[in-house]
């Protein structure tokens, strides 16, 4: 791919792909990693392994799998698929990993097979495992089926070690049958990276790649940690669309503006169920109505990251000429024609900025805007910290006879850049 070369990396290192070379052991993996095989080690009969989507979960059961010397374990992997994950589906496919090449479809047979083998595997000095990725999407009957297998012993051994992997409504399925919850053995929740582990995340990936770690700035690792929330599937989406954006640039390093526009264009937001989306630099000028309109409550804090801006916007001068900042019209005490109008304001009410009286809006609409009005722009931001915060019309009440193509010429403007 001519981006890669552009970068001097001679593979994809942001694939979302089980390839163990681009397995990171972060400290939380470590961690995950040392309390399973723990578990597994010492025969123990069932553990879980969480965490929300996109974690790490399948890479660390795959890790965990190639740990578990053939020597001593007869390991199995097998992910569970929607619409076969019913109890003989998974028996039969786990008859067939294990050796038995014709599973009977009568359970009682199956299970009669499935002991012999496992009896044989534990004469041969082995201990059978089978890991479960994306356990979570069993049913109640065929996880209570499946777990049944730990029942089986030979010469007062346990023949199986059971890792069910998946996301946290695992444990909501296992804490639903009191008899299974009761034989979790070990439980690791898996949790998103912090930024230390992101930086290292992401130095891994590019090495295994030829890549230099400074071909993200600290700007973008930031950014690539807040908006990817610290799950790594999301943070080799995150990171492969802002090396293509800043390939497009020219650039031989990715900043952070390239990460906020790729967070952009997926629909990315810092947290889970929200979106990010780029807004020009702006402020709010101090003591204008339009600040005392958007204020956060007493509650909030003033210092939170996502408190709301008002967009800086282009708009023709006096003499129709040159730009004039909306913040600046805002902030200056001159008789102007600018109002700024509340969306959201059930009676209607114009928020006024200085120079210009509060009038209702169908009032404004009426003195002279008319159908150009209704093509008014709203600038919006999502506010986590003011959730009530209401988008802004912005409106330019000049009722002279070149108002109406005043406006129109600032919003094609507007749309062109």
């Amino acid at each position: 791919m001519e981006h890669l070369h552009h970068f001097e990396l001679n593979q994809d290192p942001f694939q979302n792909e089980p390839d163990l070379r681009f397995y990171v052991d972060s400290a939380f993996h470590r961690n995950a990693q040392l309390r399973m095989e723990r578990g597994l080690r010492q025969s123990k009969g069932l553990c879980v392994l969480t965490g929300e989507g996109g974690t790490g979960k399948t890479l660390l059961a795959r890790r965990i799998l190639d740990s578990l010397e053939e020597e001593m374990f007869d390991a199995n992997l097998m992910v569970m698929l929607a619409g076969a994950a019913d109890a003989p589906s998974v028996l039969a496919r786990f008859a067939r990993q294990v050796g038995i090449d014709e599973p009977s479809e009568d359970r009682s047979t199956l299970l009669a097979q499935l002991y012999e083998q496992l009896a044989i595997v534990r004469e041969d000095g082995r201990h059978t495992v089978l890991i479960l990725d994306d356990a979570h999407i069993l049913s109640r009957e065929a996880m209570a089926e499946v777990c049944g297998l730990l029942n089986l012993e030979y010469e007062d051994r346990r023949l199986l070690s059971l890792l069910l992997v998946g996301v946290p409504e695992l444990d909501v399925t296992l804490s639903h049958d009191p008899s299974l919850s009761a034989r979790v053995d070990v439980r690791v929740q898996l949790p998103p990276l912090d930024l230390e582990n992101t930086k290292g995340y992401l130095a891994h990936r590019l090495s295994v790649v030829g890549g230099s770690p400074d071909l993200f700035s600290p700007a973008a690792v930031t950014a690539l940690y807040k908006l990817g929330r610290g799950r790594p599937r999301l943070l080799n989406t995150l990171a492969d669309n802002a090396l293509f954006e800043a390939y497009l640039e020219g650039q031989k390093q990715v900043d952070g503006p390239h990460v906020e526009r790729s967070a952009g264009d997926l629909g990315v937001g810092s947290d889970p169920g929200t979106t990010y989306s780029q807004i020009p630099a702006a402020r709010v000028p101090t003591g204008s109505a339009a600040a005392a309109a958007m204020a956060p409550d007493a509650g909030s804090d003033p210092n939170e990251d996502s408190a709301l801006e008002l967009s800086t916007v282009a708009a023709p001068g006096d003499d129709g000429e040159g730009d004039v900042d909306l913040g600046s019209l805002l902030d200056s005490g001159d008789d102007g024609d600018l109002t700024v109008v509340s969306l959201g304001d059930e009676s209607g009410d114009a928020v006024a900025g200085p120079g210009a009286s509060a009038r209702n809006l169908d009032a404004e609409i009426d003195s002279g805007l008319g159908e150009v009005a209704d093509e008014l722009p709203v600038f919006a931001a999502t506010n986590t910290a003011v959730p009530t915060a209401e988008p802004t019309r912005v409106a330019f009440t000049d009722t002279s006879n070149d108002a109406g193509d005043e406006i129109e010429d600032l919003f094609v403007e507007l749309i062109e850049e």
